[in-house]
This record gives C-alpha cells, sequence and structure tokens, in this order.
C-alpha cells in the first residue's frame, strides 16, 4: 500500500511522463453569489485501478478486482491509505481569483470511492479557505500534479459546472492555462475558468 500511496502523492521526480492518469470534472459549488466549494469526481486509468484494489483485494488481474463493487471497508482503507496523503498536495487542487492563489481546505467532505466500469472513480467536496466571487474578476481551477508524474485533466465529454446559490449568470469552461505552465514548461494544464 505504500507504493499506492507514492504513486498519487509523490514529490518532485526525474521521469518525464506521468505514471497515473486521471480524469477529472470540476463542479463549482456557490452560496450567496460566492463559490465556497468545489465538487470534483477523479477517474482513474485501469492499471492503477488493478494496482489499488489489488493491495486492497490482495488479489491480482482485472477479473478479480472490477468485477464487484466497492465495500464500505474497501472505501475507508482507500481513503486511509490513499487518498488521505493528497491533502499535503492540496488534493492537487490549484484556485486563483483575480491572478492570485487562493488556499483550499485540508480535509475534503463527501468522500466516495466507486468502480466506474473498469476504472477506479472518486468523488469528494473541497471547501475553499474563504469564499471567493466570481463577479469581482475570473475565478481559475486547476487539477494537476506540479511534478507531472500523475497527469490529471478534465475528462472528455464531461464539462465543468456551477450550481448553487447565486450560480445564475455564471459559466465555466475550460481553457489552456499558459499562466501555469507544468514540468520545466514543457506541458500546458487545462484549467476550469468561471466568469459572471
Amino acid at each position: 500500500m505504500i507504493g499506492l500511496a507514492l504513486a498519487l502523492a509523490s514529490g518532485p521526480k526525474a521521469e518525464a511522463h506521468p505514471h497515473v492518469w486521471v480524469d477529472t470534472v470540476v463542479t463549482a459549488i456557490f452560496s450567496q453569489g460566492k463559490v465556497t466549494s468545489l465538487r470534483e469526481e477523479w477517474w482513474f486509468d485501469e492499471d492503477f485501478t488493478v494496482t489499488a484494489l489489488s493491495d486492497i483485494r490482495k488479489t491480482k488481474g482485472m477479473s478479480r478486482v472490477a468485477i464487484r463493487p466497492l465495500t464500505e471497508g474497501e472505501i475507508g482503507q482507500l481513503r486511509a491509505q490513499a487518498f488521505s496523503n493528497l491533502a499535503n498536495y492540496a488534493y492537487f487542487t490549484h484556485v486563483w481569483a483575480a491572478g492570485k492563489p487562493i488556499a483550499v481546505a485540508r480535509e475534503v467532505t463527501a468522500f466516495q470511492a466507486r468502480m466506474d466500469g473498469a476504472r477506479l472513480a472518486y468523488s469528494f467536496t473541497l471547501p475553499l479557505a474563504a469564499p471567493q466571487d466570481p463577479r469581482a474578476g475570473p475565478l481559475r481551477i486547476g487539477v494537476w500534479d506540479d511534478s507531472y508524474y500523475v497527469d490529471v485533466g478534465p475528462a472528455k465529454g464531461l464539462a465543468p459546472q456551477v450550481e448553487g446559490d447565486g450560480s445564475q449568470g455564471c459559466a465555466a469552461r475550460i481553457i489552456d492555462d499558459k499562466d501555469h505552465l507544468l514540468y520545466f514548461g514543457a506541458v500546458t494544464p487545462k484549467a476550469m475558468e468561471i466568469k459572471c
């Protein structure tokens, strides 16, 4: 299980390519006209899924690990042994309001893990340290690993969303974030931009 935690939340690496792939979709949650939290959905690649579930279930091979839903005990193990360490990396989530970095909370709420076909999926809600008003300037949210060891990017066919009290008139879109290049400038990450 130590290898699993390191695969998800490692420091900078010398390798020039990722070893874990994660597709994401982010929904910005509004309250009283301000973004207060982010609901994130993550889908892991099949190789990582096999590794993670083999560690949890003490089995080998996709046919044995992916044929049944996760139990509550397995979800608890995934959270404790793999997911919780991501707090040290802000859950790979980067937020800027009008170009200034915004902190996120150390603890998430509503964490769940499930099987989605042959892929392990996480969902959780990540509060912002302080509510942000996208009407005062664009709000940008990127989910990526700065070391590029884990390739995190928007899921194809799933658009970012806004919802909640005061989200009317606001829209989210995916942009190329040229202000925050990765891996020594070699990779332009995708980010969610909210404008009202």
